[in-house]
């Protein structure tokens, strides 16, 4: 009989033992989905970080350019007036010769 009663301390034992592993298992379940919802919302949030860094760096670039563009144009036009300055001093001299 009192084998019975051992047994039976035993098997509440062994009861009480695995609902305490059961209610950490839980709780670690628990702390797992709030990492998971939290590397989502990081993910995300990285995503979007990603997309204004590339566009910020197109815009960079267009600034960057920009002073190019503007060089070349000046060149340009003091090609062009230097040319028209030519033909004009070549058709003077035509003209007066």
């Amino acid at each position: 009989m009192e084998d019975i009663y051992l047994f039976a301390e035993r098997c509440e034992q062994r009861l009480k033992t695995i609902e305490r592993d059961l209610a950490e298992l839980k709780e670690s379940d628990d702390e797992l989905r709030e990492v998971k919802e939290t590397l989502i919302t990081l993910s995300n949030d990285l995503e979007h970080t990603e997309e204004q860094i590339a566009r910020h760096e197109r815009k960079l670039e267009e600034i960057d350019a920009a002073p190019k563009r503007r060089i070349q144009q000046i060149i340009a036009a003091i090609i062009t007036a230097l040319a028209g300055a030519v033909v004009t001093f070549l058709i003077g001299m035509l003209s007066a010769g």
